[in-house]
């Protein structure tokens, strides 16, 4: 799996770029990968909290394929970034593969990841 961490202050912009697969056995780097970023904002912020303005984007474009794992450490840092009053959003577009297995994990309708996940029922192909 290939993982940047892009903090832009100045445009007040925060993103998580992922490349390749996202898998199971990729779990730590991606937690590692969003540690990374939340320590960046909240280093950009001191001392005062994030506002509710600054951009956290998700860009998946370059994701090959998903397992579970990958929702769930993304879930995970939705919620920490909701108590640091930040929501999550996607950047780039939404791959076939990382919709489907969305809406086939429920991921797709989970509080927090609506912004990244929510409209990955309308961006699959009719079948």
């Amino acid at each position: 799996m290939d993982i940047e961490a892009v903090m832009d202050a100045a445009n007040r912009t925060a993103t998580l770029r992922l490349g390749g697969p996202c898998a199971t056995e990729h779990a730590f780097a991606l937690a590692a990968g969003w540690s990374e970023l939340l320590a960046a904002l909240d280093a950009a912020q001191r001392p005062a909290a994030p506002p509710a303005d600054f951009a956290v984007l998700l860009d998946v474009s370059a994701v090959a394929s998903v397992g579970l794992a990958f929702f769930e450490v993304t879930a995970a840092a939705a919620l920490a970034l909701t108590r640091r009053n930040l929501s999550l959003r996607r950047g780039g577009a939404l791959p076939e593969c990382v919709a489907l297995a969305a809406c086939l994990t429920g991921f797709s309708g989970v509080p927090g990841l609506a912004g990244v996940f929510g409209d990955a029922r309308q961006l699959l192909p009719a079948r």
